[in-house]
């Protein structure tokens, strides 16, 4: 599945990687015994992380409006609010670790509010903490955002 989202990004089909990437991390909690423990085992942890940082990217290429944005994909960007303190946040706090965390939540507010200096403070910050494809992302999110 990996695979199949990464060639719908170089294919620039954001929104099929997006919904491959989602089902990939549905996939990854029910498997990865997050139901009974509540934190993946093994390998899953480094996949769910994969998917949620990927999503979020594609969530601030893809600037989906308030009508058009799907529940859980809303529900992925609530947890980067600035005054959220719900149970998913403090799961994905968790498991990602609170750098990429906090640098993820800056990214997403700087996105919302188009804060194009914090964003590329940010980009500086962010690319040692991200896979290529990621950054290639983050490249892509600050050029959008350049140009508006």
């Amino acid at each position: 599945m990996k695979k199949v989202a990464s060639c719908k990004i170089n294919e620039e089909d954001y929104e099929g990687a997006l919904t491959v990437l989602t089902e990939m991390q549905f996939m990854a909690q029910e498997r990865g015994g997050v139901a009974d423990s509540e934190k993946p085992l093994g390998i899953y942890t480094d996949i769910l992380i994969h998917c949620e940082v990927t999503r979020v990217l594609l969530l601030m290429i893809l600037q989906p409006t308030p009508q058009r944005i799907r529940p859980e994909h809303a529900q992925t960007l609530e947890k980067y609010a600035w005054h959220n303190n719900s149970e998913d946040q403090n799961y994905i706090l968790e498991l990602m670790g609170f750098d990429l965390f906090l640098l993820l939540q800056s990214l997403v507010m700087s996105c919302q509010s188009n804060e194009i200096d914090e964003l590329h403070a940010l980009q500086t910050e962010i690319m040692p903490k991200l896979g290529q494809e990621q950054n290639e992302l983050l490249n892509n999110i600050v050029e959008i955002y350049l140009k508006k």
